[in-house]
């Protein structure tokens, strides 16, 4: 298991360090416009990169599903389950460096907007200046960023894998149907439609629990415990649905998989 996250992480350091180092080039120059240039990129970074580690994290499992240079991964001998799950595994390593690095560029644009205030600057100063900031103009502080961040990425992951299942099965149970895009797209369309309807109805079923919640959100703030319970919820629902949609994955790769 170790060896294939290692294999998956080696395949990707070079655009890693491409990718931080373009951002943090980007975030240096809109650092000499001010604190609109630093607000700017803190605000559209996570949109951003998220839509590149979905690009990347998709496209690296089709390459290794229906190119040659993926063909030798299926032939070591290892089990489709520790094929499928070392690939999740790397994206949640992925996960934690990109929220650690988007941590480091919240801490140097309030380092640079307090040094522009002649404010002197040390590591808790700038967290409690960046804190105060969110708290006064925003309402929230940095573990409400950090909680939605993680509960986005959650988000993502389960995304992945209904991707990832779409695929699989594609590539197995319906290998010798033709359009072969198009039938992926319409089981990935499928998946999340029963997915969609599975958790409605689980949301539903629990829909007292957030009533009193709602009633604090609606005026105007919500405290760092609220906004904790409301994400509990939808981060199990994700999380039984990686497991689950994880399971069938490595099922297929392991019996049914056609290269």
């Amino acid at each position: 298991m170790l060896n294939l996250i290692k294999y998956e992480l080696i395949k990707k350091y070079k655009l890693f360090i491409i990718t931080i180092s373009s951002s943090l080039g980007l975030n240096l120059y809109l650092l000499t416009k001010g604190a609109t240039g630093s607000i700017s990129f803190i605000a559209t970074f996570p949109i951003i990169i998220a839509i590149l580690y979905i690009v990347d994290i998709i496209k690296m499992y089709s390459d290794d599903l229906n190119k040659k240079s993926g063909y030798m991964l299926f032939m070591t001998p290892n089990s489709g389950y520790k094929i499928i799950v070392s690939k999740l595994m790397t994206a949640v390593l992925e996960v934690l460096a990109i929220l650690l690095v988007y941590f480091m560029f919240i801490l140097l644009n309030g380092a640079f907007i307090m040094y522009s205030s002649n404010v002197d600057i040390n590591f808790y100063e700038t967290i409690k200046f960046i804190n105060a900031t969110l708290t006064g103009k925003l309402g929230i502080n940095l573990f409400h960023v950090f909680l939605a961040l993680f509960t986005l990425f959650v988000f993502l992951i389960g995304f992945i894998t209904t991707v990832y299942t779409a695929m699989t099965i594609r590539k197995s149970i319906f290998s010798e149907v033709k359009f072969g895009g198009l039938l992926s797209f319409i089981i990935f369309m499928l998946l999340n439609w029963v997915i969609s309807s599975l958790s409605g109805n689980f949301f539903e079923a629990i829909s007292p629990y957030y009533e009193s919640i709602s009633n604090t959100m609606s005026m105007g703030r919500i405290s760092s415990a609220d906004l904790a319970m409301v994400m509990l919820p939808m981060i199990g629902v994700s999380i039984f649905q990686i497991v689950a949609l994880t399971g069938v994955s490595g099922y297929l790769l392991e019996n049914k998989i056609n290269l």
